[in-house]
């Protein structure tokens, strides 16, 4: 095991037990030696780039949240005068919801019939790759700014403005303006569609808004102004968006927000932001929102001031890992391999707060996306399962950052408390205050497959438990690099030498003679192999076709799998191993023909998988290794490196940029007894592994998937 200790001298970074600072780079040297990452914020990619800085939560709240919603949100002094008529505040206000609105239109075309409720994951990346991102970002820009002029005039005035009595409703042909009054209003809202813009504007009074005001290609509004509310709704609403822009503003009030999937501050391809200026609140879901960001989205809450209760149930989890599926409370979600996430914030910014929640929730990024819970001032308690406070997850960014207050943060299982897992960062920062941290393993300063997990802890009398002792700064080295587990904090320290992640393949499944699942596609056979193959408990049928299709025909079997989805391309590694290792003479060398016209494509890696299994006969596997070594991943030519392990081939390995051949070719020639021709550009924490390292596998193994 590694343990990395961190130490602040005069500003710099001291890495003791990582070798250099260089290891800091890691996770950026592996992607830019891979395919180009999918459509993913930019902000992600260069926090990957520069780990540290993920520990600043106002760097990155400031880029990620429109300028327009900072103002809807700042403090705003009460103004004398005269009073104010409400129709001068709604002429230029209508015209600026209609330039929105066909800035909107000419941003996303048309999408269809969608279902009010969260869209599948398939759905979710054709509806971020068909719009134009940077035209839906003016058309959200005109929005928010339009919205932030007219509350900032009606908040300025504090009273003056004369409303109509019994209400009005404003129909235009943008779409329509509700205008409540200071009394009890009920509001029975639907899902706003194909572009259009809704609007309530409410001066008072206990409200109760109920239904469900989605947006579904359009733009929309909730501009409360003062009152104890309920929102109450069974599925999606209250500040989410797909293809457009939904914005809840209440200004004061002790609230109530009951949601079922996607709510409370969430976004695919748009902006939805619930931002609460005062009052003790309680926020209920089952799952995706609370600041929730899908591909191309940004899904903000923002609660100002208070004591609240954020509370997220969540989804059955088909992989069985301890709890349900929350995403939320500050979470970001993208589509293995298609499409990265978005940007998900929570921040609460004063007052004695409980978050609970399951897996992948208060500060989770998974799949290029970008988690954020920020707390301020307050005495706050965080309760999850897994995946959590502070958790990156596969290319992803994760960041719980607490200001101060004495806290009190417990994972039921682990993977979280500044836990990176798989290229990722995971942070929990914690700036002030006496703190109780509770995980069961993986947790506190952790990281797996290249990851880099921090846990900063900056004073106050603190209680530290972790009941396996791999976090407070071990991390195995995966890919023949570094991951890197960092402490800044009084937490325990474990000693331990450095060791690699194994590189041992899981058996085949031990499954029993079947007939094949004739009613399944192999695509959808794969998906339902997934989770067995986790588990243990692969369905015979399903596993019985998978392996007929694969031997029979290896090459028509691969083209007709859909590109990039992960679901599918995961299992098919297991699977086409475990049927070459069972195949017949006749079926392997069928199979050994298919890698050869497969060796460029993107299933090229999962071939020099099963080729370590059962390698082809010698002609052949020279044809097919010389394939692989051109291939342009580098975690593939890693592979081809593995399957050659010669001196030679090594020897111009260590002459390439991409550390991970590097690392594999420094490795080989340590089995080799030969010496290196020439170090030059190898990093220094390659320079100092012994010779004889055990040899990693050509991708991280990780229990996690």
């Amino acid at each position: 095991m590694q343990y990395c200790t961190t130490l602040a001298l005069a500003g710099s970074l001291l890495l003791a037990g990582c070798a250099a600072p260089s290891s800091l780079q890691v996770i950026d040297n592996v992607l830019r030696h891979e395919s180009p990452p999918p459509p993913a914020p930019p902000v992600v990619l260069e926090l990957l780039a520069r780990p540290l800085t993920a520990q600043d939560a106002a760097a990155i709240f400031g880029r990620s949240v429109p300028a327009a919603l900072l103002r809807l949100a700042a403090p705003v002094p009460a103004v004398a005068g005269s009073r104010v008529k409400l129709h001068e505040l709604l002429e230029p206000y209508l015209e600026d919801l209609a330039a929105a609105q066909r800035a909107l239109q000419a941003a996303v075309p048309p999408l269809g019939e969608l279902p009010a409720a969260l869209p599948p994951p398939e759905k979710q990346r054709e509806i971020a790759t068909m719009l134009d991102p940077q035209a839906l970002q003016r058309a959200a820009a005109l929005f928010l700014e339009a919205n932030a002029r007219f509350a900032h005039a009606v908040r300025t005035a504090r009273g003056r403005v004369t409303f109509p009595e019994g209400g009005a409703r404003i129909v235009a042909g943008f779409g329509q303006v509700v205008i409540g009054t200071a009394g009890e209003d009920t509001y029975d809202l639907a899902p706003v569609r194909d572009g259009k813009v809704s609007v309530i504007i409410d001066p008072g009074g206990n409200d109760r808004y109920r239904g469900s005001d989605v947006v579904l290609h359009g733009l929309a509004a909730i501009l409360d102004f003062g009152g104890n509310d309920r929102y109450e709704s069974d599925g999606p609403g209250w500040g989410a968006a797909v293809a457009g822009v939904s914005l809840l503003l209440e200004v004061s009030g002790n609230e109530v927000y009951e949601s079922g999937d996607f709510a409370q501050g969430a976004a695919l391809a748009g902006l939805g932001a619930l931002v609460d200026l005062e009052g003790d609140d309680t926020y209920r879901l089952r799952a995706f929102g609370q600041g929730l960001g899908l591909a191309g989205g940004t899904g903000l809450l923002w609660d100002r001031g208070g004591n609240d209760s954020y509370f997220a149930s969540g989804l059955r989890d088909g992989f069985e890992r301890g709890g349900a599926l929350s995403f939320a409370q500050g979470a970001a979600v993208g589509v293995r391999s298609g499409v990265g996430g978005g940007i998900g914030l929570l921040r609460d910014d004063a007052g004695d707060d409980a978050y609970e929640a399951q897996m992948f929730a208060q500060g989770a990024g998974y799949y290029y996306g970008l988690g954020l819970l920020w707390d301020g001032a307050g005495n706050d308690r965080y309760r999850a399962v897994r995946y959590a406070q502070g958790n990156g997850v596969h290319q992803a960014v994760g960041v719980l950052r607490d200001k101060s207050g004495d806290d009190d943060y417990v994972l039921s299982v682990g993977v979280g408390q500044g836990m990176g897992l798989d290229l990722a960062v995971g942070a929990l920062v914690d700036a002030a205050g006496d703190d109780r941290y509770a995980a069961g393993a993986l947790a506190q300063g952790a990281a797996t497959a290249n990851g880099v997990g921090i846990v900063v802890d900056r004073g106050g009398r603190n209680e530290w438990r972790l009941d396996q002792r791999n976090g407070w700064g071990r991390a195995e080295w995966s890919r023949g690099l570094p991951s890197l587990g960092l402490v800044f904090a009084d937490a325990p320290r474990v000693d331990a030498p450095v060791a690699h992640e194994s590189e041992a393949e899981g058996a085949c499944p031990a499954v029993l003679a079947a007939t094949p699942n004739a009613k399944l596609t192999l695509a959808g056979a794969l998906r339902k192999l997934g989770p067995g193959i986790v588990s243990g408990t692969v369905d015979a049928g399903v596993y019985a076709l998978v392996q007929e299709r694969l031997r029979s025909d290896l090459s028509s079997a691969i083209a007709e799998l859909p590109a990039q989805d992960f679901d599918v391309s995961w299992p098919l590694a297991t699977a086409l191993r475990c049927a070459l290792a069972g195949a017949s003479e006749s079926q392997a060398r069928s199979m050994w023909d298919g890698f050869e016209r497969l060796a460029a494509t993107p299933y090229a890696g999962i071939i020099a998988g099963a080729l370590r299994a059962r390698p082809a006969p010698a002609a052949q596997m020279r044809r097919l290794v010389d394939r692989l070594s051109t291939h342009p991943s580098c975690g593939v030519r890693t592979a081809a490196l593995s399957l050659d392990s010669s001196a030679a081939a090594a020897q111009a390995a260590l002459q390439s940029t991409c550390w991970q051949l590097q690392a594999r070719a420094l490795r080989i020639l340590g089995e080799l007894g030969v010496a290196p021709q020439s170090l030059d550009g190898v990093p220094d924490f390659l320079r100092q592994v012994p010779s004889k390292a055990p040899r990693s596998a050509s991708s991280a193994r990780s229990t996690e998937r």
